[in-house]
């Protein structure tokens, strides 16, 4: 253990890999028990659609990201595909709902029939940006993390000065303000001989799921069951997403892949970007934590690092993710979606049984 490194982050999925990538001019790692944009990733449609609703902080945050990640993967040389987007409503409810709606949009859109046409509706290739997003890779399984000598020490082989969890819903350090869920989600693929009536193929459809016709195939994506486990790739569950597919437009073809994952998301849909907390010697401080008290100061781990709880939206989220993350390290500069929001809550509810059970 010669080598002492920067920065290694731990999960090689599309949060994992940019926040490398934003990293590459120092000392860093990438490491994953699998390949690259291997697992939740690989299975991602990839889709970069806008966000329709109220406008909030969460509205405008995905909308954000998106308008910065085809800038950013076109700096790349990726691909971005940019057709455009027809979002519609999924029922006469959710018609009624898109004309609330209207009002708050803040991106430029066009009505066409009940929904709404965003200009700027893109996706990416997953093999592209393997390609062209290139870090300092090592497959290598974490089993144990510990931090020794003012360094972090991963199974005893890796030396580091700073560790950045992208691990997705797997646990490999216990957080316990930090709580991520599964989420699964698929993308499937049809052959280039399907039939379609009578529709236009030369831009993008959101319903009840994704729907695109990208060199040459349709590729149909969502992201729809929490906490399914057990959840894998078959066959039913294609035709499931076929069926909702037609709901957009009549479709007949051979399916040529399936691929499924675990997306990772967060219990308030935000990712979770930021320095990790020291739960002990910040509760301990000030126990009115407990009670409701904002902390007096909030202590955190050395050199302990997250980006994680992408969502559905990873290949947008994570490219303004793994920004901030750098803005965060090196700045010092404070967000929205650090890990202090999660602690506070957390602290309130749970603080004063844990503060219990451990001291």
């Amino acid at each position: 253990m010669k080598k002492v490194f920067d920065f290694v982050v731990i999960g090689a999925g599309i949060a994992g890999v940019l926040s490398a990538y934003r990293l590459k001019e120092y000392n860093t790692l990438l490491i994953d028990k699998k390949g690259i944009l291997e697992g939740a990733s690989s299975a991602a449609g990839a889709f970069l659609f806008p966000k329709i609703g109220i406008d909030s902080p969460y509205t405008r945050f995905i909308n954000d990201s998106i308008i910065e990640a085809i800038e950013f993967y076109k700096k790349e040389g990726i691909n971005t595909h940019t057709k455009g987007v027809l979002l519609l409503p999924r029922d006469r409810k959710d018609i009624e709902k898109f004309k609330t709606y209207e009002k708050e949009i803040k991106l430029p859109f066009r009505k066409i029939d009940n929904g709404f046409f965003f200009d700027i509706g893109s996706l990416v290739e997953v093999d592209d940006v393997r390609k062209k997003i290139n870090v300092n890779f090592k497959q290598f399984e974490t089993k144990k993390i510990e931090f020794r000598n003012s360094v972090w020490v991963i199974n005893d082989a890796i030396k580091t000065k700073n560790i950045i969890l992208s691990t997705g819903y797997e646990n490999l350090i216990d957080i316990p303000y930090i709580k991520i869920r599964p989420v699964w989600g698929e993308r499937i693929e049809l052959s280039e001989k399907c039939k379609v009536k009578n529709e236009k193929l030369d831009i993008y459809y959101h319903k009840n799921c994704s729907l695109a016709y990208v060199n040459g195939k349709f590729r149909i994506g969502a992201t729809h069951k929490r906490n399914c486990l057990e959840c894998k790739e078959n066959l039913e569950e294609a035709n499931e997403l076929i069926k909702k597919a037609n709901e957009i437009m009549e479709i007949e073809g051979e399916t040529v892949s399936i691929k499924g994952g675990q997306r990772a998301a967060s219990i308030d849909y935000f990712p979770i970007v930021g320095k990790i907390i020291d739960v002990d010697k910040t509760l301990l401080n000030d126990k009115h934590i407990v009670k409701g008290s904002i902390p007096k100061e909030i202590f955190y781990k050395k050199g302990l690092y997250i980006v994680n709880g992408m969502g559905g939206r990873g290949f947008s989220n994570a490219v303004s993710t793994s920004r901030i993350l750098k803005e965060i390290i090196f700045e010092n500069k404070e967000s929205f979606m650090d890990t202090k929001r999660l602690f506070v809550k957390w602290a309130r509810k749970e603080g004063e049984r844990y503060l219990n059970s451990e001291w």
